[in-house]
């Protein structure tokens, strides 16, 4: 089943889903539903350069699947990623 959503209406609606799962009120299907939103706005871009992003969106655009991804992901740019999400770059 497809779900039709513009980028913005999707950028939107993984937001909202972040939010959710912050505050504690999220559950396991809420979370894979935000890890595969996204996976597939990432693969839905056009261009994302040449950086962090352009290599995520490379990698999201291979993926068969959300488990590839991830996993594909977090070999190539796990410790990357660990690091800038740690709590020193994190805004207040």
């Amino acid at each position: 089943m497809d779900i039709p959503l513009s980028p913005a209406e999707a950028d939107a609606l993984h937001s909202v889903l972040e939010d959710i799962l912050e505050s504690g009120a999220g559950n396991p299907e809420l979370e894979r539903a935000y890890r595969l939103l996204g996976w597939r706005i990432l693969a839905a871009k056009s261009e994302a350069g040449t950086g962090l992003i352009g290599r995520l969106v490379e990698i999201a655009k291979s993926a068969g699947t959300l488990e590839d991804f991830e996993k594909s992901r977090d070999e190539e740019l796990g410790p990357i990623i660990q690091r800038l999400e740690g709590p020193e770059n994190r805004d207040p």
